[in-house]
């Protein structure tokens, strides 16, 4: 026969682990055993538990359940934190960029028309500059590619033959001054029209002449830039 050395049972020889906790059988000669065999119907007397040796185990059980769910609970609480702090930022609205920023000293400062006045104002002068000085160059830059020139006197000019006069000598001045310019500009600020008074002294076809008039310049705005579109001149009266 064989025995289990854990619970001392005893088994038939045909058996190799214990029926009660596993554990494998040694064979043990014993004539006056009690033979169990599978195939039988098996009689098991029951084991006596010793409750003593059963508290230990149950305290153990009942201290790892304890601890589990405080650990649980502990990590609840920061999955629960993590989620109010995502919210938090996610719903917190960032203050207008307006309100939060202040201009920058190096940005242009905002359109208007005392902005616009100034700018074509200075546009005027760079062309009563660049006729005295005789720049073609500057003229073409500043004249539009329509550009009129309109006197009281029936002189009339398109932008190629101003530049041809000035390219030719044709056209000088000794001097040009303005005086008392006003300049008005449109609702959409990309025309504007200087009125002024001018006096001027020079040459035109190798004749001299020494004038003063009243002027309205008419300047647009196109491609980034002021040109001189017309030029209307007339005398006093």
């Amino acid at each position: 026969m064989k025995v289990c050395h854990t619970c001392n049972r005893q088994y038939a020889d045909s058996l190799k682990f214990c029926l009660e906790d596993g554990t494998v059988l040694t064979t043990v000669p014993d004539a006056g055993a009690t033979l169990i065999d599978p195939p039988a119907t098996l009689r098991m007397t029951p084991r006596q538990t010793d409750a003593g040796a059963l508290a230990p185990r149950r305290n153990t059980t009942l201290l790892f359940v304890a601890v589990g769910a405080i650990a649980l609970v502990l990590v609840i609480g920061v999955v629960a934190v993590l989620i109010m702090f995502s919210l938090n930022s996610q719903t917190a609205s960032p203050a207008p960029s307006s309100a939060r920023s202040t201009p920058s000293p190096n940005l242009p400062p905002p359109l208007n028309s005392t902005t616009i006045s100034k700018e074509v104002e200075g546009v005027n002068n760079e062309v009563g500059s660049a006729l005295v000085n005789g720049d073609p160059d500057a003229l073409t830059r500043l004249l539009a590619d329509d550009y009129r020139y309109v006197s009281d006197v029936g002189l009339t000019l398109n932008k190629l033959e101003v530049l041809m006069l000035i390219r030719t000598g044709n056209l000088s001045y000794e001097y040009l001054n303005t005086s008392n310019p006003k300049v008005e500009v449109n609702a959409e600020m990309t025309k504007a029209d200087v009125t002024a008074q001018a006096r001027s002294k020079g040459q035109l076809r190798r004749q001299p002449f020494t004038d003063s008039n009243f002027y309205r310049n008419s300047f647009e705005k196109r491609d980034g830039r002021w040109q001189l579109v017309s030029a209307t001149v007339w005398h006093r009266q």
